[in-house]
């Protein structure tokens, strides 16, 4: 279906013409500074280092660690704690939630990030369960 009244072929022919537009550095020390404040606003909001990358699943116990690092940040980032909560509470089932963690540490020594995991999944459930 579409929806903006281009057919598909004037879509694609547009998204060739912006592709053959675009080069490598088109962008310029301003644009780049504006660029690298943005990414570090977002870093200082962002609590929990984790780039969802699975290294550390599967949990032996069924902890979604992924998915309950991402609502944490979520409630940080937008100063959200109530969306995050029903985030966390509809989208993960009980045993994937922080609670389930039993601090085993196997996800610990699989991480690329370093994260204490254990430690951050008791601060996930003080905050969202």
């Amino acid at each position: 279906m579409i929806l903006s009244g281009m057919s598909t072929m004037a879509q694609v022919e547009e998204n060739l013409r912006s592709a053959e537009a675009s080069q490598i550095q088109a962008f310029g020390p301003a644009e780049q500074a504006l660029i690298a404040e943005c990414a570090e606003k977002y870093r200082a909001r962002t609590a929990i280092p984790c780039s969802k990358c699975g290294y550390c699943m599967p949990c032996p116990n069924g902890v979604n660690i992924p998915g309950n690092f991402e609502f944490f940040n979520y409630a940080k980032l937008y100063d959200d704690v109530v969306g995050a909560r029903f985030r966390y509470q509809v989208f993960l089932a009980e045993g994937q939630r922080s609670g389930a963690c039993i601090a085993c540490g196997i996800c610990e020594g699989l991480c690329p990030q370093e994260i204490p995991i254990s430690e951050w999944m008791a601060k996930v459930s003080a905050l969202l369960a």
